[in-house]
C-alpha cells in the first residue's frame, strides 16, 4: 500500500510539473506574440501613414474639386457638389497614405485601400496619431490592405477608365491598378495548314 501512495504522489508531482511548464511556455508565446504584434505607429506616421479625422465625402480625385470641397460648409449634405467633384466618402479611423502635400493649399494627395485613383484631401482631415476605426480598431497598413510601404505606383486619371489605360507600352510593365485587358489572337496558318 505505502508503494501504490509513493506512486500516486510522483505522478501527481509529474503532472503539476509539465502543468507548470505548459502554463510557462504560454505565458513566453503570449509576451512574444504581444511584442510581435506591437505596432509602432510614431514610425507610421514618419512614413506617411495618417488616420482620418472625418466622416463624410471629402476626398476627390482631382486637385481642384478638393478646394471646392474644402470651400464648402455643405459638402455633406450637397448631393449635386458631391457628384461633379466625383467625391469619395472617407471615414474616422481609416488609414491612408499621403503621397504629397500642398501646404500652401491646405491639401494632401493621399492613397486609400480599396480605391485604384489617389485622392485629394484637406490635410486638416488627417492626424500623425493612431485613431480607432468604427470597429474600435486602428488600422495599420497590413490590416487596411494597404500595405508595407513599396515605391508608389502611378493611378489611373480621373478622367480616363484604367482599362482603356491598360495597353502598356512596349518597355513598360503592368502596373496592378488597372486589370489587363485581353483580346482574342487570330491564328494564321499559312497555305491553309492547320
Amino acid at each position: 500500500m505505502i508503494m501504490e501512495e509513493s506512486i500516486s504522489v510522483g505522478v501527481a508531482r509529474g503532472l503539476g510539473a509539465k502543468f507548470a511548464l505548459i502554463t510557462l511556455c504560454c505565458l513566453v508565446v503570449a509576451a512574444m506574440a504581444t511584442t510581435a504584434t506591437a505596432t509602432d505607429f510614431q514610425s507610421l506616421a514618419e512614413q506617411g501613414y495618417r488616420w482620418v479625422l472625418v466622416n463624410g465625402p471629402y476626398a476627390t480625385p482631382n486637385k481642384a474639386d478638393a478646394t471646392k470641397l474644402a470651400n464648402t460648409e455643405s459638402a455633406a449634405s450637397n448631393i449635386e457638389l458631391q457628384d461633379k467633384t466625383h467625391a469619395y466618402f472617407i471615414l474616422p479611423g481609416m488609414l491612408v497614405l499621403v503621397l504629397e502635400n500642398d501646404s500652401s493649399a491646405g491639401l494632401s494627395r493621399i492613397r486609400a485601400s480599396g480605391i485604384v485613383v489617389d485622392l485629394w484631401t484637406e490635410t486638416r482631415y488627417l492626424s500623425r496619431q493612431p485613431m480607432k476605426d468604427s470597429y474600435g480598431v486602428t488600422e495599420t497598413p497590413e490590416s487596411s490592405g494597404l500595405g508595407p510601404i513599396a515605391t508608389p505606383s502611378p493611378s489611373p486619371s480621373p478622367n480616363t477608365s484604367p482599362l482603356l489605360d491598360a495597353s502598356p507600352s512596349p518597355s513598360a510593365s503592368p502596373t496592378p491598378t488597372a486589370a489587363p485587358v485581353l483580346q482574342p489572337h487570330a491564328h494564321h496558318h499559312p497555305h491553309g495548314q492547320g
